[in-house]
């Protein structure tokens, strides 16, 4: 999982240079192999990485933390600087073909939360305008 977060994290550098985006990261070194579809889970942090970065007009900062959550979890945190969803829209962002984006299809965060479904986790997202979203991805260790 480590290693899944750092490689798709470096699919999207160039993306978030060019917008002036600094990437962080905080990787709990003792997660090592958690069982888990990497192809769906890289579809995941791919997804919520772009939006980030779209939700950042020009700087800011992406972060992508993994800790323990308990003996049996593990926790993945990804959150940007940017703009935030509106309070109306929160509710509906896992909906399919919901989308706020001129050009967005509404699928991604609903293939998300069917992929998090999928290995058995849980997921959410907080976010307040003009500080920025933060979404937990808790799936079993």
């Amino acid at each position: 999982i480590r290693d899944l977060i750092q490689s798709s994290l470096k699919m999207v550098e160039a993306q978030a240079r060019e917008k002036n985006i600094e990437i962080k990261t905080t990787i709990a070194p003792e997660i090592d192999t958690v069982l888990l579809d990497p192809d769906r889970m890289n579809q995941i942090f791919l997804n919520l990485y772009l939006n980030a970065i779209q939700a950042m007009d020009e700087g800011g900062v992406l972060t992508a933390d993994l800790s323990r959550d308990g003996v049996k979890k593990i926790k993945i945190v990804i959150s940007d600087t940017g703009k935030g969803i509106a309070r109306k829209d929160l509710g509906k962002v896992f909906d399919p073909y919901y989308t706020t984006k001129p050009s967005g299809t509404g699928l991604g965060l609903a293939i998300v939360h069917r992929i998090v479904e999928a290995h058995q986790g849980e997921i959410k997202v907080e976010s307040k305008e003009g500080k920025g979203t933060t979404v937990t991805i808790v799936l079993p260790a």
